[in-house]
């Protein structure tokens, strides 16, 4: 049986190091509350973990997150 050769990514970045375990492993997403304290405060210095996670990494479950609350509280 032949063994399945997976190309090792290309990790130039702290950036993509964190997008590739998002990627492979899931997101470590922040709780609930600090994800909502972010989208009503995203210049909450208290909040720089979560602006990197969202912003930086583009977790794509906490940016979904985000664009539901969007959507919801638009109506």
């Amino acid at each position: 049986m032949q063994r399945s050769e997976s190309k090792t990514p290309e990790l130039k970045t702290l950036g993509d190091v964190v997008r590739w375990v998002v990627a492979e492993l899931g997101a470590m997403c922040p709780g609930p509350e600090r994800l909502a304290a972010y989208f009503a405060n995203p210049d909450d210095a208290n909040l720089r973990d979560v602006r990197y996670h969202v912003e930086e990494v583009r977790c794509p479950i906490c940016r979904t997150e985000r664009e539901a609350i969007q959507r919801a509280t638009s109506d």
